[in-house]
């Protein structure tokens, strides 16, 4: 069943789209060309303008914590097919790719514990996010086994790679997190 990109990427029923703004860490991915060598890769979502629209900032250190500061801003605008856990995402004109939200976690997504999957139809790219720089690994295997059996990527998962974070608790920040290094 893996691998297969022939049959349509299951969304999650519905995504509270207000509750997804904020922060969240990039946990691991199957990367596009943009993304590779990423370290404390971050997502911060707003709405944007227009309805259901969400803009994406993107920030991570290139190739090592202390790396380049790479920038990928995105607007996500568009719910595809009318599916109230997926929009089209354009990281520059007139690039749109869809942005299918497949799993999440059971708390809400406002939780400090929460976390969510976002799907490509082909199955060449994914994105494991969560609302805290690290996830346990019963959490992160469980979303690895489901993207294989339920979704229908690769098995064992040979693009996926873990991204590496090193951020530290901090009241004082915007984010409530500040780079270790």
């Amino acid at each position: 069943m893996g691998g297969s990109s022939s049959r349509t990427l299951d969304t999650v029923p519905r995504v509270d789209v207000p509750k997804l703004m904020g922060a969240w860490f990039v946990i691991a991915t199957m990367p596009t060309p943009f993304e590779k060598g990423a370290h404390n890769a971050i997502e911060t979502y707003t709405m944007g303008k227009g309805a259901h629209c969400v803009d994406v900032a993107f920030e991570y250190n290139k190739n090592a914590f202390d790396g380049k500061i790479t920038s990928i801003p995105q607007r996500g605008s568009n719910w595809v097919s009318d599916n109230p856990a997926g929009w089209k995402v354009s990281p520059f004109w007139p690039l749109k790719m869809p942005y299918l939200v497949i799993d999440q976690s059971p708390e809400p997504l406002d939780d400090d514990n929460s976390w969510f999957v976002v799907g490509y139809p082909s199955r060449s790219y994914c994105w494991v996010m969560a609302r805290r720089p690290e996830m346990d690994e019963k959490t992160y295997d469980g979303i690895a086994s489901r993207l294989v059996e339920t979704h229908g990527y690769p098995p064992g998962l040979p693009s996926m790679v873990k991204i590496p974070q090193a951020w530290a608790r901090d009241k004082a920040t915007k984010l409530g997190w500040k780079k270790k290094h």
